[in-house]
């Protein structure tokens, strides 16, 4: 695995055109956009299908580290023994399910349960791709995280894991936001938080946030807290995370032949298969996670990767 300062070729790109991220965004039709907006409201108001809070959630007024997972109970059994090595505020780590295929639900819950690890089903989710993603983390956002009000907040996607001691709140130190800037936007001066790692400071409201992508503004989901909050926020009070690509293919493509590290933390990308896998990356990945998983780490089956 090598560390590589030259990115995977268009990764990122600021000079993106409107016309391209129209061509790989498109926006719903005009027919479908009452529907989703149905949909939408629906699930926001929607209980949580199951929930399992161990102790009764007393730690969630210090932190909630919310991870949102999707079908693969490989990846959750891995990021729970990792969180729980390395995260200093695994105490506030929560699961929160938002898998498609009910056999997954059942593994993931199952898992939790056995490892005392706090759980909620989110309600049956009709949005896709990035849609079904932010609706999830607005869900989170309006349903549980302002019932705890917790001092720091943040969300996780289920591929993402440290590979080292790491504290959220020695981060965050001074600071409203954190997390992995994205600039993949024709937007001027627009940037988003990817919320696969992304933080607030309990003082940012969560019925002010909006993980939704942006048609407006041409962003991916988490572009809808541009015009919310990003936008306006004072510079001085955001830190974005360093990123490193780690290269083990001969090429320049994201999925084929890197993983990427965000201030030590290893993201595999893809995970949720909403690209087709075109190489099986398990033997390297598999490796990363063993030299961080320490002398009790999980014997996990993977799927492709």
């Amino acid at each position: 695995m090598i560390p590589d300062d030259i990115a995977p070729e268009s990764h990122d790109d600021p000079d993106i055109s409107v016309e391209a991220w129209r061509r790989l965004n498109a926006p719903p039709k005009a027919r479908n956009w009452l529907r989703d907006r149905m949909r939408t409201f629906r699930f926001l108001r929607s209980p949580a299908r199951e929930t399992l809070l161990p102790g009764g959630g007393r730690a969630f007024s210090d932190a909630v580290i919310a991870s949102v997972a999707f079908n693969r109970p490989d990846m959750i059994e891995w990021q729970i023994h990792l969180i729980r090595r390395h995260l200093a505020e695994k105490d506030g780590y929560v699961v929160f399910d938002n898998s498609s295929r009910d056999e997954a639900r059942v593994a993931i819950r199952d898992l939790c349960r056995r490892l005392q690890v706090p759980y909620v089903g989110l309600p049956r989710n009709r949005m896709l791709v990035s849609a079904s993603h932010g609706l999830a983390l607005n869900w989170i956002a309006r349903n549980f995280v302002v019932v705890f009000r917790p001092s720091l907040f943040g969300f996780l996607d289920h591929d993402i894991f440290p590979t080292g001691p790491f504290s959220v709140r020695e981060r965050m130190q001074g600071k409203l936001l954190y997390g992995r800037k994205r600039t993949d936007t024709p937007t001027p001066g627009g940037w988003f938080l990817w919320p696969g790692f992304s933080f607030f400071d309990g003082s940012v409201s969560p019925r002010r946030l909006d993980f939704s992508p942006s048609y407006r503004f041409h962003m991916d989901s988490g572009g809808g807290n541009w015009p919310r909050l990003y936008r306006a926020c004072d510079p001085d009070k955001v830190r974005f995370a360093d990123k490193r690509w780690l290269r083990f293919g001969d090429g320049r493509d994201e999925f084929r032949d890197y993983f990427l590290s965000v201030d030590g933390w290893l993201h595999a990308g893809n995970a949720s298969h909403w690209k087709a896998p075109q190489v099986d990356r398990r033997e390297q990945f598999i490796a990363l996670l063993r030299q961080a998983g320490g002398p009790d780490q999980p014997d996990v089956r993977f799927e492709p990767l």
